[in-house]
């Protein structure tokens, strides 16, 4: 008898259909939440992001891409006058309706007239820092005969994340004619920042009607966050002593440090062979190096925020819970969080105390992944650690688990580690006992004042970080 083979069916239609539709749904929606490309954009990875607000976003970018900021705010008023006037025939204020329909008839049709015709360049830094002014400069090329007046660049990039301190503008721009212009902004909080459009607009002649001209480019700019240099940093004794260099150490590493040339002997490797010295002596002449010793440092950084002890008293147990609840909205929506930025502000200040002392850093910040870097010589720079730390996104869940037994037994190799944390709760005390069961040296660095004082720690303000008053540690 012939086996009966099991034929399973094709997924229906529909349900082709419906994955097909929610996932243009989100799609659309993530392009929706990016927010309008006028503006710098800033990715907020997993956390919730307010359509509402949004939408806000969506309405002032294109409201003021077509109209300045006086008219929008007139037009409401404006509208309701016409109302009034069309329900009301005899009303005098038909008068002044007519007069402004007349004004913004003629600025549109001057404006159109005059349309700017542009061919930008936009060339911005690759870092700056929080808090810092960073200068944008831009090369315009007017493509029409007619000149181009009141002009500005980039008017909607100082409106949400950037602040503009002076504008790049020209009274007027002749036709057929290049100028550089240069901008001066600000970004008050760190971060990767997105620039995927360059304008310059023109509101001229009444300031009414904006006409403006651009094209889409793709820019990134990294804020680094704001730090203040330390003075001294004592670590804690490790296991194994430095040579020469730094008097503590985590491990040694082996590294081959030039010393000079000498004449070659059998058995020496023949990538050491000096070219140039050896044809210079007709000889073979090999470089010859030094055994050094390099220490190396483990900076943990803890990214979760709103965890406070539990207080015994009802008033304070209330006040814990809205502080909480506070906090969490504000990570939610996209807010700045001081415990978060004084704690990425001291991990950098920390780092580049170390580097010039010559020590190799391994950097380990726990969130939805564990973001690392090795930074020190002949590995990676100190920008390339604050570019690590300017994409920390503060999260509302422990973290610390994140670092897993393996990541752990590569601390240990380590031998010390300056650990940042933004409180002292169970988790993070059983993280500790990880670390000391390991014979991990920890230097304690706590930025909180509600949690109990643990006698190995140094308790820090935020404030006082942020306010560059830490200078010893």
């Amino acid at each position: 008898m012939p086996a009966i083979s099991s034929v399973h069916p094709a997924a229906p239609p529909l349900r082709a259909l419906w994955r097909w539709l929610s996932g243009h749904y989100q799609r659309r929606m993530a392009w929706f939440l990016a927010g309008p490309r006028c503006y710098a954009r800033r990715p907020a990875g997993s956390r919730y992001r307010s359509p509402i607000a949004m939408s806000f976003w969506w309405a002032l970018g294109w409201g003021t891409r077509i109209f300045s900021l006086p008219a929008l705010c007139v037009i409401p008023a404006a509208a309701l006058f016409t109302l009034h006037s069309s329900l009301i025939p005899e009303a005098q204020v038909r008068l002044l309706i007519l007069v402004l329909l007349s004004l913004f008839c003629c600025d549109m049709a001057l404006g159109i007239i005059f349309w700017p015709r542009l061919r930008i360049s936009r060339r911005l830094p690759e870092r700056t820092c929080a808090g810092q002014p960073f200068q944008i400069l831009y090369t315009v090329e007017n493509r029409a005969w007619l000149p181009v007046f009141r002009l500005q660049m980039d008017r909607s990039l100082g409106q949400r994340w950037f602040r503009c301190l002076s504008p790049a503008s020209a009274s007027s721009l002749p036709g057929r004619s290049r100028q550089e212009l240069q901008g001066h902004y600000l970004v008050a909080r760190r971060g990767k920042y997105f620039l995927g459009q360059t304008s310059g607009t023109s509101d001229f002649p009444f300031g009414i009607c904006r006409h403006s001209s651009g094209s889409s480019r793709h820019d990134t700019l990294i804020v680094h966050p704001s730090w203040h240099p330390l003075q001294k940093l004592l670590l804690p004794s490790g296991r194994k002593l430095q040579k020469s260099g730094l008097d503590r150490v985590l491990a040694l590493n082996d590294f081959l440090d030039f010393q000079g040339c000498r004449d070659y002997r059998e058995g020496d490797n023949p990538r050491h062979i000096h070219w140039p010295s050896s044809a210079r002596r007709g000889d073979l002449v090999v470089k010859e190096y030094k055994d050094e010793v390099i220490s190396r440092t483990a900076l943990i950084v803890d990214t979760c925020i709103g965890q406070q002890p539990p207080p015994q008293r009802l008033p304070q147990r209330l006040r814990q819970l809205l502080a909480r609840s506070r906090a969490r909205s504000t990570a939610l929506l996209d807010g700045p969080l001081p415990e978060l930025e004084a704690a990425l502000s001291l991990a950098a200040a920390v780092a580049k105390f170390l580097l010039d002392g010559d020590c190799l850093i391994d950097l380990f910040a726990a969130g939805q992944e564990v973001r690392r870097l090795q930074a020190g010589r002949h590995v990676a720079s100190l920008n390339a650690l604050l570019d690590v730390l300017a994409e920390v996104e503060p999260e509302t869940k422990p973290t610390l688990q994140k670092l897993n037994a393996a990541i752990l037994d590569e601390i240990a190799d380590l031998g010390n580690a300056v650990v940042i944390l933004l409180g002292y709760d169970q988790e993070r005390q059983e993280f500790l006992q990880n670390l000391r069961r390991r014979q991990v040296s920890v230097k304690l660095l706590l930025l909180s004042e509600n949690w109990g004082t643990p006698a190995e720690a140094s308790i820090l303000r935020p404030a006082d970080i942020l306010a560059g008053k830490i200078t010893a540690l």
